[in-house]
């Protein structure tokens, strides 16, 4: 399902409309490229205001993302794509032994570019919500 990130107060988006998956990779790579701010980012799916901790995390957190190296994935990613230029999550899930949602999610951890894009816009947002003060909410999208 597609999500994005949402000023309430503002009634306006303030990211691209992206894959539930997508922002969770972002989460979880952010996690992973910097453990000691997992608590300062860890309600990034929740309604709120952000603090100037968030906006500080997310901060480093974009320069690491510029910085990092995709893992290498045991198995080969062409195997697995459709005739429409798609990925079939579902095959690559199961040679991985994970669920399908767990492998579309290491998938796009792998996409540096989609990653560092995605969170730009992530510190976009908390940066927005802090300067401003305003609420902002990870909201469905209808595209």
């Amino acid at each position: 399902m597609p999500r994005y990130f949402r000023c309430v107060d503002e009634d306006t988006w303030l990211t691209e409309s992206r894959s539930e998956y997508t922002w969770r990779a972002a989460h979880e790579l952010a996690v992973e490229l910097a453990p000691e701010l997992a608590k300062q980012v860890s309600n990034l799916f929740k309604k709120r205001i952000a603090s100037v901790e968030e906006v500080r995390a997310w901060t480093q957190i974009f320069f690491k993302a510029k910085d990092y190296k995709p893992a290498r994935l045991s198995a080969d990613l062409s195997r697995f794509y459709t005739p429409v230029g798609g990925l079939d999550t579902n095959a690559l899930a199961r040679e991985l032994g994970l669920r399908t949602g767990e492998a579309a999610v290491l998938v796009r951890k792998l996409d540096k570019p989609l990653m560092v894009a995605t969170m730009e816009e992530i510190l976009q947002a908390v940066k927005h919500s802090y300067e401003h003060r305003h609420k902002i909410e990870f909201a469905k999208g209808r595209v």
